[in-house]
């Protein structure tokens, strides 16, 4: 049965006197919002308001140590809901046997604010700053969690708070609630059932990468929000709907469409990316988002006028950009280009101008780049110019009508009489600047693609290819790779094509790739929507799974107060120098599979985020778990028997209520104890000790200690004891006396 309060209901916890609050809404009834597997209620006292969690899927005593680890990340801004209390029988005794539903309630702070989910329901606009800001500071918060190896493990908008839309003095502008999902070092897996719905992806994962496509949809969702067209297009609860995900679907392209207008070509690359993605280790790092989030001068709230936005600047560089402009009409590409570049220099930050001035020199080295692929045109440009621009004049105006008047494509201007472009060549330059990609009204490929494969390309293959798929392909006369920081690579068109497939190769890869970056394609000088390959310098991604304490006997495993974990070489070589440490669940990217039984490693995620990106060399037994070296043949002088945990009492000194459970001699990371028919358990701390509470007076039970795997250890099966019993155990080989165990012994 739920908790059902009446208004001003008081609740005395830990000696403090909490009252139920009023709901602001609806006359006479209390304030209890109502989720789907809790109820959560507002509370008043002399402090301010908290907030009781009243729990309906969980009521187990493993909420109280997960809200324990919990408390260190209380300090995080947006984690407030990490500081709480659970409630149980044991530590609130009176409150519990008057509410018994409050057992294992959790008790934390109040967060005032509405949720994402109610400003998509409600089609609550937001301004271009507060997009801007509200997905910057949670890309901030959830690069945070993702650097200390932790996961959310459900996001959704429902769980993603918005304090900063109504206090702008808040702790943090956005904060994450529904805390009992968090997982990762430091913080045990509670046993809650998998979260479904459009912010998962379509397979199923767990660990670090399980938040990755959620929060990447979140980020994308909140810097679209400030576009009337996605308002307009979202679903009921999210923008996209669970038949959108990874589908080039009408609101995919909607998003893509307005991120590209107002915040530019890296986050639609990166929703591009994310649609690529077929396994949510395979999403971006959520790191990787702060790297691509525009700069806040591209937040203008309100259109400016013509002169607000050209405030004065130092003369030079006005003069520097009107000299620039006019070198540009007389047809002097490459002078124009170095003056911009020096304008670009020189502008103050945040200067408006910026992006234009970008834009400017990004369509100069299209235009120079295309001149220099045709020589012959170049050696008598000097006196062919005032006939060059009388044709392409006449080019323009044509392609203007046919564009206006016959909606003539860009595959049916490419056989307009001008020069033919090789396969190599680059893409003939856009007449505006408007776009770095193209809006809804800009002209659409007669062509169609509607597969690219492969997705990514590992750049250590040979050849270097993929095969689009779809009609009209046998028109394409060039073809290009964009990306935005990047020189563009010019892809060959491999004899063969067809109409219906189109197979390009990158024969001259003059760039450095490190890491994983995602590319635009351009068919015929127009970037193809939704068309994102992903060069990537690493062969696949593995997760550390060899590195288990039960190999230490291979001399390459040491056991510390967070577990096993191993060290990489600096060269492939058993010889050679110790470097940094991986742990399994440590997500690395494989450069090398070379020499033969190494891997050469980039360490993708860990526990300690100062290790992301370090480098070196493993052997592949570490990674895999797979022919792992076998133990060394005992020796007649190693007793046959096994060592067991040797329980004994120490004591009744403990609460009538609890046992206290002591373990030497052996690591008991990832170790908890059980008692036997009750469902009570409790997890061994860093020293060995594990207390379970829960008890009646004095009462007489057995206990169960299993390891990290729940695979019961040897001696530690059917314990007899008894409420208030500490007991003692130690991990070796033979009986022990109690003047051998501790000087408090009893019997």
């Amino acid at each position: 049965m739920f908790f059902q309060p009446v208004i001003d209901d008081q609740l005395i916890i830990d000696g403090i006197t909490y009252q139920v609050c009023a709901h602001p809404a609806i006359p006479g009834r209390p304030f209890v919002q109502a989720g789907s597997h809790s109820h959560v209620v507002q509370l008043r006292t002399a402090g301010g308001f908290v907030a009781l969690k009243v729990q309906s899927q969980l009521r187990d005593p493993a909420l109280v140590n997960h809200a324990q680890q919990l408390q260190s990340l209380s300090t995080i801004p947006g984690l407030q809901a990490a500081r709480r209390l659970v409630i149980t029988a044991a530590n609130q005794p009176s409150l519990v046997a008057a509410w018994p539903e409050l057992d294992y309630a959790i008790l934390m702070p109040w967060l005032h604010g509405p949720t994402w989910q109610e400003l998509i329901r409600h089609r609550r606009p937001l301004s271009p700053t507060q997009s801007l800001s509200l997905a910057r500071a949670l890309a901030n918060l959830l690069t945070e969690i993702e650097q200390r190896g932790l996961a959310h493990g459900d996001l959704q908008p429902a769980n993603i708070m918005l304090p900063g839309l109504i206090d702008p003095a808040a702790t943090a502008p956005i904060a994450l609630v529904d805390l009992e999902t968090m997982h990762g070092v430091g913080i045990r897996h509670l046993p809650l059932s998998t979260p479904e719905g459009p912010y998962q992806h379509p397979v199923a994962t767990t660990g670090l990468a399980v938040d990755r496509f959620g929060g990447a949809l979140l980020i994308l969702e909140l810097l679209g929000w400030c576009d009337e067209q996605v308002r307009a297009a979202s679903a009921d609860e999210s923008f996209f709907a669970p038949e959108d995900l990874l589908r080039p679907t009408e609101r995919f392209h909607i998003l893509r469409d307005a991120l590209a207008q107002r915040w530019g070509l890296g986050p639609a690359q990166m929703l591009e990316r994310l649609w690529q993605c077929q396994t949510p280790m395979a999403c971006p790092l959520l790191k990787e988002w702060q790297a691509i989030l525009p700069s806040s001068s591209l937040a203008i709230d309100e259109p400016l006028s013509p002169e607000s936005t050209m405030p004065s600047f130092p003369d030079p560089v006005i003069a520097l950009i009107d000299n620039a402009d006019t070198l540009r009409s007389q047809g002097q590409p490459a002078q124009a280009l170095s003056i911009y570049r020096d304008a670009l220099d020189r502008l103050p930050t945040g200067d408006p101008r910026t992006s234009e001035v970008m834009r400017t020199i990004d369509s100069l080295e299209r235009e120079i780049a295309q001149t220099s692929a045709l020589p012959e045109q170049q050696a008598t440009l000097s006196w062919s110019l005032p006939l060059a621009i009388g044709i392409m004049t006449i080019v323009i105006l044509m392609i203007l009508a046919a564009i206006g008047l016959n909606r003539t494509t860009l595959s049916t201007i490419t056989n307009l009489p001008t020069a033919e472009p090789t396969a190599n060549s680059l893409p003939t330059p856009e007449p505006s600047l408007t776009s770095v990609l193209p809006s809804p009204t800009s002209p659409r490929l007669s062509l169609t693609v509607d597969r690219i494969t492969p997705a990514e390309l590992y750049i250590g293959t040979s050849p270097l290819e993929l095969t689009v798929q779809g009609d009209g392909l046998s028109t394409v006369k060039t073809a290009i790779l964009r990306a935005a920081g990047y020189e563009p690579i010019a892809l060959t068109i491999v004899a063969g094509s067809s109409n219906r497939e189109l197979r390009l190769q990158i024969n001259n890869l003059n760039i450095d790739i490190v890491g994983a970056i995602p590319f635009t394609l351009e068919l015929n000088g127009t970037p193809v929507p939704g068309a994102a390959i992903t060069l990537r310098d690493y062969s696949s991604v593995r997760v550390i799974a060899g590195v288990r304490p039960e190999y230490v006997y291979t001399e390459r495993i040491t056991v510390d107060a967070n577990g096993a974990f191993t060290l990489m070489h600096e060269e492939p070589s058993p010889e050679s120098a110790l470097t940094y440490p991986v742990r399994n669940g440590d997500e690395v990217e494989v450069l090398s599979t070379q020499p033969e039984g190494w891997y050469q490693l980039r360490i993708r995620t860990s526990g300690d985020q100062n290790l992301i990106g370090q480098i070196g060399y493993l052997e592949r037994w570490l990674v895999d778990n797979t022919d792992v070296p076998t133990p060394p043949t005992p020796t007649p002088t190693v007793p046959s028997e096994l060592p067991r945990l040797r329980f004994v009492k120490l004591s009744e000194n403990e609460d009538t209520r609890c046992i206290l459970v002591q373990i030497t001699g052996i690591s008991t990371f990832g170790w908890g104890i059980s008692i036997d028919g009750l469902q009570l358990r409790s997890a061994f701390d860093s020293n060995g000790n594990a207390r379970v509470c829960g008890l009646r007076v004095r009462q007489e039970v057995t206990f169960t200690v299993r390891d990290e795997q729940g695979v019961a250890v040897r001696g530690g099966v059917g314990v007899p004891t008894r409420g208030g019993d500490v007991m003692f155990a130690e991990w070796r080989i033979g009986s022990a006396s109690a003047s051998q165990v501790s000087p408090f012994y009893t019997k």
